[in-house]
């Protein structure tokens, strides 16, 4: 179990990892996701999601808030998950297949990175996806597939300032270790998308702090046609990781 937070202290997320981490976790995993349906629901509020609109579920597991997107947009409206691990979207598609309703909703077994939509996304909903979040190909894959401007949000887990949160930080670290491959940027994990284009805003902060929904827009255009495609916001540039074990 050790030997999970030193592999995380790695610059880039491990897909396979994250695949094998959740193989293990899916069985349980709704079990452990009790404490952020609260927060989930503020997420998907902030959306403010419309009658017809096409919404995407980024890395959406074991699909809880599938249901709850299909009601927002409606019958006219199309909901797609998308989900790396098999184990994660079997029980997803178990999930839709019984609520009543959801005839609009389909899971897309898939990497992000891989991701190829049949229509754009209006709005996209990121809960707890620290490791997509650190992938380069995945956010340029996510800014390809959705409309310029789409409505993001974003929930997850992050740190706190380290002088006087170092505590709770490294509970935290060491409790989320099978759920996420990497550890940079978490202190802000949506500094690469700002960094693509995003105009995105913290609007609430649960857990101590240790916990964010984030809301915003999506680029006005791909990462690669971006200004800022040039500038100091590459992700060469992640925020280091501070060392624990010199504080």
């Amino acid at each position: 179990m050790t030997l999970a937070v030193i592999d995380n202290i790695a610059a880039q997320p491990s897909p396979q990892r994250t695949l094998d981490n959740y193989r293990t976790l899916a069985a349980n995993y709704d079990s452990t996701c009790m404490r952020i349906e609260e927060l989930r629901l503020i997420a998907l509020h902030s959306l403010e999601l419309q009658p017809g609109e096409t919404v995407f579920d980024v890395a959406c597991g074991t699909g809880p808030t599938l249901p709850m997107l299909a009601s927002a947009v409606g019958p006219t409206g199309k909901v797609v998950g998308i989900e790396i691990c098999p184990e994660m979207a079997a029980l997803a598609l178990k999930r839709i297949a019984s609520v009543a309703g959801s005839e609009n909703v389909s899971v897309a077994q898939v990497a992000t990175e891989d991701f190829k939509p049949v229509a754009r996304a209006d709005a996209l909903l990121l809960c707890y996806t620290q490791d997509v979040l650190q992938s380069a190909t995945a956010l340029n894959s996510l800014i390809a597939c959705a409309k310029p401007g789409a409505r993001i949000t974003i929930l997850g887990m992050k740190t706190l300032p380290w002088l006087l949160g170092w505590p709770v930080n490294l509970f935290n670290m060491y409790r989320a270790r099978h759920y996420m491959t990497t550890y940079v940027n978490l202190d802000r994990p949506w500094r690469l998308l700002e960094g693509r284009g995003a105009d995105l805003q913290l609007i609430h902060a649960a857990l101590w702090g240790s916990a964010y929904v984030v809301t915003g827009t999506m680029p006005l255009s791909t990462f690669e046609n971006s200004p800022k495609a040039n500038s100091s916001l590459k992700p060469a540039t992640n925020s280091p990781l501070p060392n624990p074990a010199r504080l």
